[in-house]
Formats: C-alpha cells, sequence, structure tokens
C-alpha cells in the first residue's frame, strides 16, 4: 500500500469504527418474501418485535411476496450494505432457486448470512383411517399398490416435497405428487380423506394430532422431535439422512462489514433465545437454532450439496 493510501486508510478508521460502534442509530427494514400471515412472517414479526425493544430502534417488516421470495432477495441484494436493510432468507432464496430458476435477477452469493433463526421440522401425516399405522407397514402397503396412494404438496421445490421424493427414492415407493398452493389446503384434504397422506411441518400439524385428525407415521429428521417425542424419526427406522426442514433466517447484503453482521447477529441471537419469544417459538413445535453467521453459512453449503442434484435430477423447475 502506498503511503499516501495508508495514511488516508488510517484517517477513515476511526470513523468506520465510531459508525459501527453507535450501530443501530436508526431504523431497520426487514424484508419479508411472503405474504404476511404465513409462517415466515410470523416468526420475523416475533423476533422483530423483540429486536426494536432491545435495540432501541423501530424495526420495520416489510412483505415483498412473489417468485419464490426472488424480488425480496434481489431487493435486499441491491440494498445499501449498512445493516439497515435485512432479510428473512430459507432454502429457496439462498439455495433451491439456484436450481428451480434458469435465471435468478439476483446471486444468492449478494446475500450474506446472519443467523440462522428456527427449523420447522416435516412430518409424514396419514389420514386416521389410513391403512398402515406405522412406517413398516406404511412402505409394505405402498410397495403393493404402487400409483395407487397420492401425497398432497404444499409447492414445487419446497422442502416437504423434496423430503417426500427422497423418501420415496429411498424406500422405492411409487407415489403419486399431488400440487397445492400452500400447506393450508393441504391438511384440509388429508383431514378431509380427500387424499390420503402429506409431507406436514409441525407448526400447522400439532393441533390436528393431538385432535386425533391425523395421524403421525415418521418425522423427516434423524432423532426424534422434541415437539413429537412419540413420532419415531425416519433416521432410527433405517431411513439416515432425510433431515430437512423449512427454515428462517436472516441475511444482509453481502458487502455489509463483518463487524454489523457480528452485531445484527448477537442482537437477533439475543431476541430469538428471550423467554417470551422463545417460548412461543417452541409452543409451535418450531426448533431454535439461532446460530453464527459462520455456521449458517456452512449449513446452506450442506444443503446445497444434498439437495440441489435431487431438484435437478427430478427436473424441477418454476419458470
Amino acid at each position: 500500500m502506498k503511503r499516501r493510501d495508508f495514511l488516508v486508510a488510517a484517517a477513515l478508521a476511526p470513523i468506520a469504527a465510531r459508525a459501527q460502534g453507535s450501530f443501530p442509530s436508526k431504523p431497520i427494514n426487514w424484508v419479508v418474501g411472503f405474504p404476511p400471515g404465513g409462517g415466515a412472517d410470523g416468526v420475523t414479526r416475533l423476533v422483530a418485535s423483540k429486536l426494536s425493544q432491545n435495540i432501541g430502534q423501530p424495526v420495520i417488516v416489510e412483505n415483498r411476496p412473489g417468485a419464490s421470495s426472488s424480488i425480496a432477495a434481489q431487493y435486499v441484494a441491491n440494498a445499501a450494505p449498512d445493516g439497515y436493510t435485512i432479510m428473512s432468507v430459507e432454502q429457496g432464496s439462498m439455495v433451491f432457486n439456484t436450481a428451480l430458476y434458469s435465471k435468478l435477477p439476483y446471486d444468492p452469493k449478494d446475500i450474506a448470512p446472519v443467523c440462522d433463526m428456527i427449523r420447522a421440522p416435516v412430518i409424514l401425516a396419514v389420514n386416521p383411517n389410513f391403512p398402515a399405522k406405522d412406517l413398516k407397514s406404511f412402505v409394505e402397503l405402498i410397495r403393493k399398490n404402487p400409483g395407487k396412494y397420492n401425497y398432497g404438496s404444499p409447492g414445487r421445490g419446497l422442502a416437504h416435497q423434496l423430503a417426500m421424493e427422497a423418501f420415496k427414492q429411498r424406500a422405492k415407493l411409487d407415489i403419486v405428487d399431488v400440487q397445492y398452493k400452500g400447506i393450508a389446503p393441504v391438511v384440509q384434504d388429508v383431514v378431509a380423506g380427500q387424499i390420503p397422506m402429506g409431507p406436514i411441518d409441525t407448526v400447522v400439524i400439532l393441533p390436528h394430532l393431538r385432535a386425533g385428525k391425523l395421524r403421525a407415521i415418521a418425522s423427516f429428521s434423524d432423532k426424534r422431535l422434541a415437539a413429537t417425542p412419540d413420532v419415531p424419526a425416519m433416521g432410527e427406522l433405517g431411513y439416515e439422512g432425510l433431515d430437512i426442514a423449512p427454515i428462517v433466517g436472516v441475511g444482509a447484503p453481502a458487502k455489509t462489514p463483518r463487524e454489523i453482521i457480528h452485531r445484527l447477529n448477537a442482537e437477533i441471537v439475543k431476541a430469538v433465545h428471550s423467554p417470551e419469544v422463545s417460548a412461543k417459538l417452541t409452543g409451535l413445535g418450531l426448533e431454535i437454532i439461532a446460530d453464527t453467521p459462520e455456521q449458517f453459512a456452512a449449513f446452506l453449503d450442506n444443503e446445497a450439496k444434498k439437495w440441489l442434484p435431487l431438484i435437478r435430477s427430478l427436473n424441477i423447475k418454476l419458470d
């Protein structure tokens, strides 16, 4: 570095440090790529409210739905990298969309991982009148009746569909995928017996399990879930590696200074772990993660290696 450039950098360093040290000094805009009222929106608003209390600044939740959160991701990727624009991210916006779309209006690398807040485990559920009572009898029944049974999927390229398709491949099952627009109509039709089964996340399924309106066959996890300790995990029944669940994490523009990324992480983790927020999240059957930026980045890399080949092999496209 030239002496002049060094002196300029040295002069600016205290200014940059003061700016980062005073972060946040104005409202934070927290973008959600889905409509109001959904799972990601609900988790975001719950955490954002506590975050605002803790940092003494407004945290404004802004919904920019559309194109599997690509619209929101493009907006945040192009935002000023100052920590005042962040985004709720999931596997779709950070990983799956690269295979689901021929061309994206943003590069996932332009969004820096900040924190993975929660995951919503998925359970294979059936109508109570379905003949199979456990995973072993389920597999035997489906193998004896290839193509006879359908399952409801809340959308192409979502974790729910990928979990079911991976299980079908592993167990060599022929079950027809019936596409719905969202998880609510899937649950409605499985409860009504219009369709026999579906992969349903815990935040939605728990009330129906307790009421006896649905029966759980197994969770798409390697270990039993804390929310459903009586439901066996796929992993313990011989189907390891099918551990997939929708997540709600946080991302920021990639060039955001690391000091601000880590400050955001610390404040979000603090909000998630606060007694009132954590109690509500776990009460919904969600698993709290609240990891570091580095851990979140490693998780996303692993998800890409694990699930992108399946998406491509099934030729799942959303454009």
